[in-house]
């Protein structure tokens, strides 16, 4: 009696072996990149920040409608794309505060605000997002970068947003009759974004 042979490779199982490991949301980096030159640069002194974010929300591409109608029945088309918007990072405060600390200066950059007696006031000689009329002295560029399981390769791809600057960087209420630990959120606006394959 002849005995049949399964072949693994078309059944579904064997198909669903050959698929890639999930995309894991924890496995990620937040990079800002800006101007080697600018004020940005000399107020945090490095090439780029990287925050060691808890969380972080991907740019989003949203839509508006057009419609008309034809013969009695709506019809919807695409409207403007709106690839502006803001998103958050959140990240846990070490001892050095050194996340707090760029993010005030980057902050303090925008309008102006508290360069005499603030942090870095006496050491920088710098006015202020008023001081330039190009957005790339104060603002930066942000990838949003995805790793493998092993964390030894990248994803193929990366969300790139561009003219990136502080919103709102949130407060924190401290307590003595608690024991967490600190943790901080900042809401970053951007202007446009692009996803890079890589």
């Amino acid at each position: 009696m002849a005995t049949q042979k399964f072949d693994t490779s078309m059944s579904v199982w064997g198909k669903l072996a050959n698929l890639p490991d999930l995309a894991k949301a924890y496995l990620f980096q937040v990079r800002f990149l800006y101007e080697s030159d600018s004020p940005l640069s000399q107020l945090l002194d490095a090439d780029d920040l990287m925050i060691k974010a808890r969380t972080a929300t991907l740019p989003q591409k949203e839509f508006g409608e057009l419609d008309t109608q034809y013969m009695g029945t709506k019809l919807l088309y695409p409207g403007k794309a709106t690839v502006s918007g803001t998103f958050d990072i959140q990240w846990d405060e070490f001892q050095d505060t050194t996340i707090s600390q760029a993010l005030h200066r980057w902050a303090n950059l925008l309008m102006n605000q508290g360069f005499q007696d603030d942090i870095g006031g006496s050491t920088n000689n710098i006015t202020g997002g008023a001081y330039s009329n190009f957005a790339s002295r104060y603002c930066a560029t942000v990838e949003v970068l995805l790793y493998d399981s092993t964390l030894k390769e990248l994803l193929p791809l990366k969300w790139r947003l561009y003219r990136v600057w502080p919103k709102t960087v949130q407060s924190v209420s401290l307590d003595q009759n608690g024991d967490s630990k600190i943790t901080r959120t900042c809401t970053f606006s951007y202007s446009t974004f692009e996803v890079i394959y890589t």
